[in-house]
């Protein structure tokens, strides 16, 4: 009685799984013919559009005939017979299952249980992959749209600078004070406008298609970008220490943008008359953590989550120029790479910057 009691228990239990579970046994480990069902939970049955008694205790061949048709269903069958023989896993990752009442991608992984007997864990994935193929297809468009109008947009800005340089150049002596500054203040607009639509695409490239891991070295990288900017490095009298930089794997190009924005942000964000310094160091644990410290004038405290929005910016264009889209390019990176970002500032003592890149 107590064994009935556990095996009624043990197939509830299997039956009400979210995920498919099924038992087989291999009765001849040269034969993939010679495979039969033991149990098949719900959410297979349901999946196989079967009924128990079809199936129970019955040869694949002889319930699903099809899945010897083709490829996909022969792999899947001499997993299970390997697996049953040689003991172990094997995750099969998207097969594709169909019969005359229904067809699906699925995930599949097999598990021995004991010699001859495996069992398989299923999962329905048809509609999952069916929203991702639809998401990445939405994406293209978008950024296709992106770049139409961040295009189209660039023209009557250029137009507009290009007419007010002509109209200061060929009036310079017949223009007033107010009128100067008038047009000086519409062409400043407008190179704000150029920089923000610039921005808008760098900020709707950032983890396109087509792109493919690579192993960066990342004290490499930082040294190049030392090379771009050294002008302004020079100007500003900033050191940059640099401590030991792994390589990783990761997108080039995106890590680049990466470090020269919290460079050039901690160069921007200095003190006044106070050289900038930079600390860039990491430390190895699950992946990496990056450290870009500064010296510079830090962050109030209920701005730390705000500034890595789009947009988002903390001072004015008579401060500090910028569109307020670097800090939210930096966190697209680090999404795009599994990793997280996040800062640890004082307000007047300087901030330090965070952000992970996982073993990918």
């Amino acid at each position: 009685m107590r064994d009935l009691l556990n095996l009624e228990i043990v197939t509830k239990t299997f039956d009400d799984l979210s995920h498919g579970v099924g038992i087989f046994h291999v009765e001849d480990l040269n034969d993939i013919k010679s495979i039969r069902y033991v149990f098949m939970n719900k959410i297979i049955l349901y999946e196989m559009r079967k009924e128990r008694e079809e199936v129970f205790g019955k040869r694949i061949i002889e319930v699903a005939p099809e899945a010897y048709e083709h490829e996909g269903g022969l792999q899947v069958i001499e997993t299970y017979r390997k697996v049953a023989a040689e003991g172990g896993n094997v995750n099969l990752g998207l097969v594709e299952y169909s019969n005359h009442m229904v067809a699906g991608k699925y995930e599949c992984s097999v598990h021995h249980i004991q010699d001859n007997y495996v069992y398989v864990m299923l999962r329905n994935v048809t509609e999952l992959e069916q929203t991702k193929i639809e998401l990445e297809q939405k994406n293209e468009e978008l950024s296709e749209l992106t770049y139409i109008a961040s295009h189209d947009l660039k023209e009557p800005v250029r137009n507009i600078s290009s007419l007010i340089k002509l109209l200061t150049d060929e009036n310079q002596d017949k223009l007033d004070e107010q009128s100067i500054t008038t047009l000086s203040f519409i062409s400043e607009s407008a190179a704000r406008m150029t920089r923000l639509i610039n921005d808008l695409l760098d900020y709707s490239c950032i983890g396109g298609g087509g792109k493919e891991l690579v192993t960066v070295d990342c004290k490499k990288l930082v040294a190049v970008i030392q090379q771009d900017i050294e002008t302004i490095l020079n100007d500003t009298n900033t050191t940059i220490e640099l401590g030991e930089l792994p390589k990783v794997k990761g997108f080039e190009t995106e890590l680049r943008l990466l470090f020269q924005n919290l460079i050039s942000n901690s160069i921007k964000f200095r003190k006044p008359g106070v050289p900038p310094k930079i600390t860039i160091s990491a430390k190895e644990k699950n992946g990496w953590t990056f450290t870009i410290q500064d010296n510079g004038i830090g962050i109030p405290n209920e701005q730390k989550e705000k500034i890595f929005s789009i947009f988002q910016r903390l001072h004015s264009n008579s401060e500090y120029e910028g569109t307020g889209i670097g800090l939210a390019h930096c966190k697209k990176i680090v999404e795009m790479h599994k990793g997280k970002i996040w800062v640890d500032s004082k307000e007047g003592e300087g901030s330090t910057f965070y952000f992970t890149i996982p073993n990918l």
